[in-house]
């Protein structure tokens, strides 16, 4: 991984996703694009004219004056890092956030996100959901803002035959002398030989030397529930799986998991995109 994208808006979340990619881009040697996204208010013309209209301010001058609020804020924060390359990028579009984020191809995504809950999930997803199920990078998706990210407890939801993204998380990610949960989730619609699964489960850690160790299966009625309540009762502080970034009508019809579980987890997320 050589180039590292976090999208900011300048809030709390979004400066500790920074920290942490810098922290990464320290470990694997690699540059940081920093973007903040402007989508142009189309639809809320009539507000900003009542914002402004009344001291005599255009539009174009009121939107001119953001870009340049944000170029300041950009350097002030790009200013705090100097141990690592950090690129500036802000841009202006009429479209979707989601698209200017995954215009620019990079090899890991670094973003906070607060998660998205009842109406607005259903309608709408949080910006860090539709990444998630968008990107073909790996995307690492940053729910606290206040501590360091240093995991002590990752959890690894494996199906037992996707495994690139235990290799992805392991060689990008501060994860050092962290203790590794591999769990397995038995929603009860497949059958499933528990001693054959347990047994796999060790021979994932062996494969990657890892040593700090636990293994689960766990009943539950989705697999999402399954990562989730296991996740929370563990008090992990990463979860690592795989998505396959569903889009169009399967997404519709099946959801994806990888999404979900970014939407409703506590702590951080780790997803990388695998067919």
């Amino acid at each position: 991984m050589k180039k590292i994208l976090v999208p900011t808006d300048f809030s709390e979340i979004a400066n500790k996703a920074l920290e942490v990619a810098v922290e990464i881009a320290k470990k694997i040697e690699a540059r940081i694009e920093l973007l903040n996204v402007k989508v142009y208010p189309t639809s809320d013309v009539g507000a900003y004219y009542s914002l402004y209209g009344a001291s005599g301010v255009s539009i174009d001058d009121a939107w001119g004056e953001i870009l340049v609020i944000a170029k300041q804020e950009m350097k002030e924060l790009i200013s705090k890092y100097p141990e690592v390359k950090i690129k500036s990028l802000i841009e202006e579009t009429s479209e979707h956030f989601v698209e200017s984020v995954l215009d620019h191809k990079a090899d890991l995504i670094v973003m906070g996100s607060n998660g998205a809950d009842g109406f607005k999930e259903f309608f709408m997803g949080s910006n860090s959901e539709e990444v998630v199920r968008m990107a073909t990078c790996p995307v690492l998706v940053i729910k606290d803002a206040k501590d360091d990210f240093k995991p002590k407890k990752v959890v690894f939801a494996v199906d037992l035959i996707h495994e690139e993204f235990i290799k992805k998380a392991i060689l990008n990610l501060p994860l050092e002398n962290a203790e590794f949960h591999f769990l397995h989730v038995d929603d009860g619609n497949r059958k499933v030989d528990y001693l054959e699964a347990e047994a796999k489960m060790h021979k994932l850690a062996e494969k990657y030397s890892l040593k700090n160790c636990k293994f689960e299966i766990f009943n539950a009625n989705t697999i999402e529930d399954g990562i989730l309540e296991y996740a929370d009762a563990e008090h992990a502080d990463l979860i690592v799986m795989y998505t396959h970034g569903r889009t169009g009508i399967a997404h519709f019809f099946k959801g994806s998991i990888a999404e979900s579980v970014v939407n409703h987890a506590k702590c951080s997320v780790f997803t990388n995109v695998e067919n």
